[in-house]
């Protein structure tokens, strides 16, 4: 999992370029929206390396990256999902991205700061993110993409996985972004290679 600069930059490096060359290849349109899903998410550790690179510390590049690019690389992980993956164009989804783009904009305005578990992890903004946060968060970002059958049920079992894990783990939510990119980098290659 991504607890330092070196892990967070290698996992944004491995991902893109997994992503890359997957995109290069011939693949559906559904397999194609995953892996520049999955490039959407990966980019957060590009975010986490130069966290860490700073140290954290409580200066401008902080400010501006755990107030703007963090709530910014989430908001557009709904985004994608929602409008182009889904093709949900109406007021309820409009209505969902506002609300989110609302809270991820209040939630992390300030400076990220070392988490208080054993790894120092990155607490975005500063603020714990809660197990009713991160479940909503989940519900939105694999609406219209879990089920129970093939391609579907592996992403509901990421969902779910990532939920323990949000339950279990104390702090730093973060990092978790770092072991699902890794994952799902490892499944796209396998799976669509």
């Amino acid at each position: 999992m991504c607890f330092s600069f070196e892990i967070s930059l290698l996992t944004f490096i491995f991902s893109w370029i997994i992503s890359v060359y997957l995109l290069n290849k011939k693949i559906n349109e559904k397999q194609k929206q995953n892996i520049i899903f999955l490039m959407i998410f990966s980019s957060m550790q590009l975010v986490d390396a130069i966290l860490w690179f700073i140290n954290m510390k409580k200066n401008n590049i902080n400010f501006f990256i755990s107030s703007y690019i963090i709530p910014s690389i989430l908001l557009l992980q709904i985004v994608y999902n929602l409008l182009f993956i889904n093709n949900i164009y109406n007021i309820y989804s409009y209505l969902i991205i506002l609300i989110s783009a609302i809270i991820f904009y209040i939630t992390y305005r300030g400076y990220t700061i070392h988490s208080n578990n054993m790894f120092k992890s990155p607490l975005w903004g500063g603020k714990e993110n809660t197990f009713i946060g991160m479940l909503i968060f989940f519900i939105i970002i694999f609406y219209g993409r879990i089920g129970f059958y093939g391609e579907k049920l592996d992403n509901l079992i990421i969902g779910l996985v990532s939920l323990l894990f949000s339950f279990y783990f104390n702090g730093g939510y973060g990092s978790m972004w770092c072991y699902f990119a890794n994952i799902a980098s490892i499944y796209y290659l396998y799976e669509y290679n």
